[in-house]
């Protein structure tokens, strides 16, 4: 039995099959979910980003043209909610407050020795420029390949490349700094 592919749920789903909608939210809510908490801070707000992401989704998929990969639209739809969310985070709340939700990222976390250092380790992620922190999170964190990860963010597999290369070495140098062992992930 072989999966049904992206392109053929939506197909589905714009011809009014629903559950064919249900089946491509299961395949993607646990991936968009990490990439929210990853961007928000706030295991709350991920969730409702997450909830977002596909509310809109289900209003824009019945007019989807197939210029890129479905989950590339998620993912750029990810980003704008996400942004949207920062942006009133930014309004509402200070900066020593959103440090605190940095606690909140436990609970996105998967139970192991990765939950150590994991304030650290999102605090210096956010201090990538946003083009770095999209590879490292599609590509270290996601486990995308280069070519998927160059597909997602529209660019070419060089640029993947080149943004991982110093993402890394930034990666390094603050976890250096920081007397953090560094594994070699490129």
């Amino acid at each position: 039995m072989t999966a049904t592919s992206d392109k053929e749920l939506i197909k589905e789903f714009s011809a009014g099959n629903q559950v064919a909608f249900d089946a491509f939210v299961r395949r993607h809510q646990d991936r968009i979910y990490r990439l929210a908490c990853a961007r928000l801070y706030s295991a709350d707000d991920a969730a409702d980003a997450a909830q977002e992401v596909f509310l809109r989704a289900y209003k824009g998929l019945k007019r989807f043209h197939f210029h890129a990969e479905p989950f590339t639209w998620l993912y750029r739809t990810l980003e704008n909610v996400c942004n949207e969310y920062n942006r009133r985070t930014v309004r509402d709340r200070t900066l020593n407050q959103r440090l605190e939700d940095v606690d909140a990222l436990h609970a996105c976390a998967n139970d192991g020795p990765e939950q150590i250092h994991i304030r650290q380790i999102h605090h210096v992620i956010a201090q990538l420029p946003q083009r770095q922190q999209d590879v490292v999170l599609l590509r270290i964190f996601e486990g995308m390949s280069v070519e998927e990860t160059a597909r997602t963010l529209k660019c070419r597999e060089g640029t993947v490349k080149a943004h991982l290369h110093k993402a890394i070495n930034n990666l390094r140098s603050y976890f250096n700094a920081m007397n953090i062992e560094t594994t070699d992930y490129e």
